[in-house]
């Protein structure tokens, strides 16, 4: 399956701004904003005036106003194309039809990066098709879904997913790509109500409930997002995944902090 990985320990955004710094999400999506704050774990970013997180463990390159970086802090001296491009490639070749070129291209990428989730699912993806389990059609508006989410065309990339789900509509993964691109359009309503589907059918699914948390605090709804935190902190510690519980109790603490008593 293909689930593009949004940050989903922090308040998240897509918005675009002009002449600043540049993150690249593992995930294919880039952000453009004011960096406020760079440290080994995540980064602060400037949204209208207001300080967002991302973790770093999901970043794959910071290219600031001035020098290109990568995530370990290095210079970037690889002059060819990275992990991220070969990605795009390797979809732009599949929504084409192409899918002996978008294997060639993802598995270039995977060279480049054999961690990146998203080549992964891509290829296995591919295999799937292979193996006859998905019909071309369906691989190509799903291909097509993704390459407009990576595009930032998430209008576009809607009608593909919702095409996707006639056929398999308790698919997890665009279920969670179209809640993506719901949020992504500040329509928190629609993009809840597919978080909440996905936990009717995985219950104990800690990222979706990180997300759901966000959706609903950008909603405005303050106690359904701190119930959903809540919940994602302890499905984290319940798969022993510290360091994401830490995060989220962090988070906890920001946004809902215990007024002194008096």
């Amino acid at each position: 399956m293909l689930r593009f990985l949004l940050i989903v320990l922090n308040l998240t955004c897509s918005y675009i701004y002009a002449q600043a710094d540049t993150i690249y999400l593992k995930s294919g999506k880039i952000i453009e904003s004011n960096i406020l704050e760079d440290n080994a774990e995540y980064i602060k970013i400037d949204f209208n005036g207001n300080p967002l997180y991302y973790q770093k463990k999901y970043i794959s390159k910071i290219e600031k106003t001035a020098q290109v970086k990568d995530n370990t802090g290095a210079g970037a001296t690889d002059t060819g194309l990275s992990a991220e491009a070969y990605f795009q490639k390797g979809l732009e070749a599949a929504v084409s039809g192409d899918f002996v070129l978008a294997r060639q291209k993802l598995k270039q990428g995977f060279l480049r990066n054999n961690d990146d989730y998203n080549i992964l699912a891509a290829l296995n993806l591919l295999d799937d098709f292979d193996a006859g389990k998905i019909s071309r059609e369906y691989a190509v508006d799903l291909f097509n879904g993704l390459l407009s989410m990576l595009g930032n065309n998430h209008k576009q990339a809607i009608v593909y997913f919702k095409r996707v789900l006639e056929v398999k509509p308790s698919n997890i993964d665009v279920l969670y790509n179209l809640g993506v691109c719901y949020y992504s359009l500040d329509n928190f309503q629609d993009a809840i109500s597919l978080f909440n589907k996905i936990i009717d059918i995985k219950p104990e699914d800690s990222e979706v409930y990180g997300l759901l948390g966000n959706a609903y605090y950008l909603a405005g709804d303050t106690q359904k997002a701190k119930e959903s935190f809540v919940l994602a902190r302890e499905l984290f510690r319940k798969a022993q995944d510290t360091a994401s519980a830490n995060e989220i109790e962090a988070l906890l603490s920001r946004l809902f902090p215990i007024s002194p008593t008096k």
